[in-house]
């Protein structure tokens, strides 16, 4: 499963790199000043009945660092689960993650007209974890996440596309009844996506 997750986030990456090459034109015809502030939601939280939210701001004269908060909530495809968890935790479970509260910080690096970046998401989590015919589990846990990306503006500088690869390390999991075996697995490989808008 980890492999798999792997493979398609450097096919992500090698997307990005080709759509930059049609964007990239357009991007420079598009003179407009840089905003502060992005405003980013990631489509698959409402695929899997969730929501998501981002904000965040420049700090920075350069515009290269923003930071902001981060929040998101959906049920974890099954494929995932194994990676995710250990052992105890069936593929067929029901598995929520009722809430991620986060800070994310993320730095950008001019290259050539394009829009390369690294960052740091580090926050708390709770996933509701329910196997029939036993009574759920509430797992707990800190997050740091390190991650990649790209913007991919589809207009002028203000609306754009942010695939990611993400490295998801949980930290110091604690369970609700604590005898329960199910727990995290210590790290997860996770491609994700994000649209957004600059104002």
């Amino acid at each position: 499963m980890k492999r798999r997750l792997l493979t398609s986030g450097f096919i992500v990456l090698f997307l990005i790199g080709f759509s930059e090459t049609v964007f990239s034109q357009k991007i420079k015809n598009d003179s407009i000043k840089d905003r502060d502030w992005r405003i980013e939601v990631e489509p698959t939280s409402f695929i899997f009945r969730g929501a998501s939210l981002h904000i965040s701001r420049n700090i920075t004269k350069n515009n290269r660092l923003n930071i902001g908060l981060y929040f998101l909530a959906l049920d974890i495809p099954k494929r995932a689960i194994p990676g995710m968890f250990n052992e105890y935790v069936s593929e067929t479970a029901d598995v929520r993650l009722a809430y991620e509260f986060a800070v994310v910080a993320r730095y950008s690096f001019p290259v050539a007209g394009i829009n390369p970046y690294v960052g740091l998401i580090v926050g708390w989590e709770r996933f509701d974890v329910v196997q029939s015919p036993l009574p759920g589990v509430f797992i707990n846990t800190g997050v740091i996440t390190p991650f990649i990306g790209h913007e991919i503006y589809v207009f002028r500088k203000m609306i754009f596309i942010n695939p990611q690869l993400r490295g998801v390390f949980y930290v110091l999991p604690t369970k609700n009844p604590s005898y329960r075996p199910e727990t995290m697995e210590p790290f997860f490989v996770l491609p994700a996506l994000s649209v957004g808008i600059k104002i």
